[in-house]
């Protein structure tokens, strides 16, 4: 352990992007194609930085975002859990994800708006991460609202094999490789995975990736082609009832139902080409996804349906289509230094299925919503930059987004006709539009003593789920939704070298939602929760020791809450069994945002010696957090530590190359809790339901190694 210390801790994040020299260095950026707007919350992440660090999932690569957390609540296969400015972004909702200029991000989905699952990813394949936090990017739309992170991909690799073996059942086998092809280069990937993790009801994961990528050109004239498919299916052992694990009817990582589960696969093909010269920039992408999902979960066992259980099939079946084009120029007004950009996006989703079926032990029982939609978004957008002063820079854009939506309730009585009578939750079909202005400012200063400083306002927006804007309202507890809820964001800071050898970056930021209306895929129907307003600040530092040490130190504080009121909370009981009823009314108020994070914590050390031994370590924090609306019930806080240490000998350069590594996740054995909910639940043999923390256990320590030789 003294070795591994001795070597420690996880790769420095985008405080020494490139993006940060440039902002202190020459602060007009041109990215290929993207907002010219700079802050002190966005970054870039390398494929160097990203290696250098245990991974114990695929989208945890997203947690080089400074204040970013990647938790599951379920099985792995299913898409993670994301935390990031005073936000529960659920699976996405407000976090907009991009892979190789793709969405990630699944609009009106059977699980939850902006479903994001990135298990088709590759994490050796990851190239570069960029990210910017808050909606002031006018080529940024949807779910944009607390942050985007977009991946690129690797345009070559080293050829060779890795193997992974691990406790828990974790086994990992990827091929890769590149060759020469028509004055290009093809990539070709082949991963297969498995893991049971520590539960039980093993989860029996089993993942299948592949990835093909022809690349032709140089970084300013370039074009890719890139196809990439997934396979995953698995078992859950679903958040539980605290009591039941108090009262000894399952252990701490037991489960309830062991039929639930998944299956889920995800195919593509996309399209880029960048071509850019001295006077400007042209950038074009199109995309097609191919994407199913069929997810068995109980999250509240007997409180529906005490006989058959609360089981249910949420069935996502589509296409997905789209492209985006934009064009840069670079030049002067009044000799001032001048950048423009003109984009064009689409996306439609040609949704054939999407459905809520109450289930037993996987077999269909009955149908709680089914419908067919066509959603369809076009935006477009401009902005421009001036170097004002030497010390003087000024971004301003707008973008201009409209929504279509188009849902066919799949609910019919004999007649054809859609009603009350054949779907309680009121008919879902229908057609609506929708469109929204969004203006965007940002304003560097500096740099001055080594600091730049920043100023960012603008207006964003995430879509709400198609089901709910198109509701009918027969049923008049069950009214339509705003199609595009606004989200208004500004923050103030400063990135700095002012103390040789460290880079710090502070923010202090504010982002206000006009109404945080959701469409909840466990229930089925879209939740009114009113507007909210997120207060935080944010700091970074990374400290370069010497050519072959870094340390790093981020942390995140923040605070979010309700204008006024929230709508009395009854925690569930309304869907309580008549024949198993809440025994006291539940009527909880307050302003507090459940599951809102308050602080979040994360520091580390990354080695790498000539010599060839390489080692990481990681910290990482994350505070409580209130789960319900009167702050009464809250989450624990936790800390846990993740290791790596490794020998590399050779080079690619020079002929071949290997490395061993063991990762050690939780090197404490922390009990710690992926995830805390609090709600009403009911035990199969309880005479009511009762209000209680539901919880999915983190790992225990767990080590896995892992080898690769590349040639």
């Amino acid at each position: 352990m003294a070795a591994l210390l001795l070597m420690s801790m996880p790769a420095p994040c985008a405080e020494t992007s490139d993006a940060a020299e440039l902002a202190l260095d020459s602060i007009t950026v041109v990215a290929t194609g993207v907002s010219n707007v700079i802050a002190a919350s966005a970054g870039d992440v390398s494929q160097k930085q990203m290696a250098g660090q245990p991974l114990l999932r695929p989208a945890a690569i997203l947690e080089n975002i400074p204040g970013l957390i990647v938790t599951q609540h379920s099985g792995e296969g299913k898409a993670n859990q994301y935390f990031l400015r005073a936000f529960n972004l659920d699976h996405g909702t407000d976090l907009a994800l991009e892979v190789d200029d793709m969405p990630v991000n699944m609009p009106s989905h059977a699980h939850g708006q902006g479903y994001s699952d990135f298990n088709f990813v590759i994490p050796e394949l990851a190239g570069d991460l960029h990210y910017k936090k808050g909606p002031y990017y006018a080529d940024e739309g949807d779910f944009a609202t607390a942050g985007t992170a977009r991946i690129g991909l690797v345009n070559e690799v080293a050829t060779g094999a890795t193997l992974g073996y691990g406790e828990d059942g974790y086994r990992r086998a990827l091929l890769a490789g590149s060759v020469s092809l028509a004055e290009g280069t093809l990539i070709g990937a082949a991963e297969v995975y498995h893991n049971d993790g520590p539960f039980d009801l093993p989860d029996d994961y089993n993942r299948l990736n592949g990835v093909i990528r022809y690349y032709r050109g140089d970084a300013q004239d370039y074009t890719t082609v890139t196809a990439m498919v997934y396979s995953g299916k698995w078992n859950s052992t679903d958040q539980v009832p605290q009591r039941a694990i108090d009262a000894g009817s399952i252990d701490r990582f037991g489960t309830l139902n062991p039929t639930d589960g998944g299956i889920s696969s995800r195919s593509s093909l996309s399209f880029n080409r960048v071509k850019r010269t001295d006077d400007d920039q042209v950038q074009f992408s199109a995309y097609v996804i191919r994407y199913k999902l069929d997810l068995w979960s109980t999250f509240t066992y007997t409180l529906r349906d005490p006989i058959n259980g609360d089981q249910m099939l949420q069935h996502d079946d589509r296409v997905v289509y789209g492209f985006k084009a934009s064009k840069s120029w670079f030049g002067h007004l009044f000799d001032l230094p001048l950048t423009s950009v003109i984009g064009l996006q689409t996306r439609v989703d040609d949704i054939h299925d999407v459905g809520i079926f109450p289930t037993f032990e996987r077999r269909v029982i009955g149908t709680t919503q089914n419908a067919g939609l066509l959603e369809s978004n076009g935006a477009l957008y401009a902005e421009s930059s001036v170097q004002w002063l030497p010390y003087l820079h000024t971004t301003l854009g707008l973008r201009w987004d409209q929504f279509d939506f188009d849902v066919k309730d799949k609910m019919l009585n004999s007649d054809g006709g859609c009603n009350i009578n054949s779907d309680p939750l009121g008919c879902v079909t229908g057609n609506k539009r929708a469109s929204l202005f969004s203006p965007k400012l940002g304003v560097v200063l500096g740099p001055w003593a080594k600091t730049t400083y920043f100023l960012n306002v603008g207006d964003g927006y995430h879509s709400n789920d198609a089901r709910g804007v198109t509701r009918s309202a027969q049923n008049p507890d069950q009214m339509p939704v705003t199609p595009l809820t606004r989200a208004t964001g500004a923050e103030v800071g400063l990135a700095t070298r002012l103390v040789p050898n460290l880079d710090t970056r502070l923010d202090i930021f504010q982002l206000k939602l006009k109404s945080e209306l959701v469409f909840d895929g466990d229930a089925g129907v879209t939740s009114p929760s009113g507007a909210t307003t997120r207060r935080g600040i944010e700091w970074g530092n990374t400290f370069h020791a010497n050519s072959w040490l870094a340390a790093q130190f981020n942390a995140a504080f923040t605070r979010a809450r309700f204008d006024k009121d929230a709508p009395a909370d009854d925690l569930g009981c309304a869907d309580a069994s008549p024949m198993h009823p809440c025994t006291q009314p539940i009527g909880i108020v307050g302003r507090y945002v459940p599951n809102s994070p308050t602080n979040v914590v994360d520091a580390g050390l990354t080695a790498q010696r000539e010599s060839g031994w390489f080692g990481a370590l990681r910290a990482r924090h994350f505070g409580e957090s209130p789960l319900v609306e009167d702050n009464s019930a809250k989450s624990r806080a936790y800390t846990t530590v993740d290791a790596q240490i490794g020998f590399r000998q050779g080079s690619t350069k020079q002929g071949s190359q290997w490395t061993a590594a063991l990762d050690i996740f939780n090197i404490a054995n922390v009990k710690w809790n992926d995830i805390e909910y609090y709600y009403v639940s009911r035990l199969k043999n309880e005479a009511s339901p009762a209000a209680d923390y539901v919880v999915h256990p983190g790992v225990p320590r767990t080590l896995r190694a892992r080898f690769q030789h590349q040639f």
